[in-house]
């Protein structure tokens, strides 16, 4: 009985270990021991440790996990992964990855077949488009790079995409490499660099570079700015907003509220000081000019009084 358990547990250690191996091996035309591999499936890429259901035709993995489908990994610390429909439950710290795109959660459902990753609880989607390899290698030899960190591009055209972050309770990702569409709802918070974006969903189109906002749209810009409509299309390219039924509220970005109510009551307080100052000059004025002996004021060329006659 104890042999029997010894040749079980160094089978399933073999078998372990040749999966591994296989799953390890660098992307190539082919799988160990020259099968080819098979594009539209996903690959597991390597897990620490590994238990399979031949019933169920079903992977349980542990630490380390990763999947790579397409253009896109999935990372995390356990998953299920269920062979004859392609898909997998991924948990502990999971995050979904592309070339532009990072998506992290608490729960990952990944259905390879249909290229889609839900992604729920906690969501976090960091995006920044990079730009191609080409254009890179065309400015650093022409000297044109797009600023270091001691100099930022002056012009808005000089960076390839804002870098975008949005916070909601879930989202679903179409990852297909003609679609790229990040559909979140529930408390949406998107934040880039200039601007804050609150909405009760959003529908972000990376191949476009737009993030559709509807439900309760509030904008609040660097400078404090804050508009509400009910719909907003914004660009992540480019410097632009566009939004239906606005109704605005607008601050001067140079000051604040108090700051406002401050510069107010000084100059309150200097213009009851110039008038009185102005009062007080003026009674001034008219005390040194007071005419002699009470005399008339003299208005125009005044008629020679005729000579007194002798008594």
């Amino acid at each position: 009985m104890i042999a029997k358990r010894m040749l079980v547990c160094l089978l399933s250690g073999l078998i372990a270990g040749a999966c591994s191996t296989a799953w390890a091996q660098a992307e190539g035309g082919e799988e160990a021991g020259g099968i080819e591999k098979d594009t539209e499936r996903a690959r597991i890429q390597w897990a620490d440790h590994l238990r399979y259901d031949a019933e169920q035709e079903t992977y349980y993995l542990e630490g380390n996990v990763v999947f790579s489908h397409k253009d896109i990994k999935l990372y995390c610390d356990k998953a299920v992964y269920d062979y004859e429909q392609d898909t997998a439950r991924a948990e502990g710290n999971p995050r979904v990855e592309d070339p532009n795109t990072t998506i992290t959660g608490n729960y990952v459902d990944a259905d390879f077949d249909k290229e889609i990753a839900l992604v729920t609880e906690n969501v976090t989607v960091v995006t920044q488009k990079k730009k191609p390899e080409g254009e890179e290698d065309a400015e650093a030899e022409g000297g044109e790079a797009a600023g270091t960190e001691e100099e930022k591009p002056e012009k808005l055209k000089d960076y390839w995409e804002k870098k975008t972050t949005i916070t909601c309770d879930k989202i679903e990702y179409q990852y297909n490499e003609d679609v790229k569409i990040a559909t979140a709802t529930s408390r949406v918070k998107a934040v880039q660099e200039d601007k804050t974006v609150y909405a009760a969903s959003a529908v972000y189109e990376e191949i476009q570079g737009i993030i559709t906002l509807t439900g309760d749209v509030r904008i609040i810009t660097k400078g404090g700015n804050e508009f509400r409509c009910p719909r907003a299309v914004i660009s992540t390219e480019e410097d632009w907003i566009q939004a239906e039924g606005v109704v605005g509220v607008a601050k001067r970005e140079d000051e604040t509220e108090e700051e406002a109510e401050g510069e107010a009551a000084e100059e309150g307080t200097e213009q009851g000081e110039e008038e009185g100052q102005t009062e007080e000059q003026g009674e001034g004025e008219q005390e040194g000019k007071q005419p002699e002996d009470n005399a008339p004021p003299v208005f125009g060329a005044q008629p020679e009084q005729p000579p007194a006659e002798n008594q």
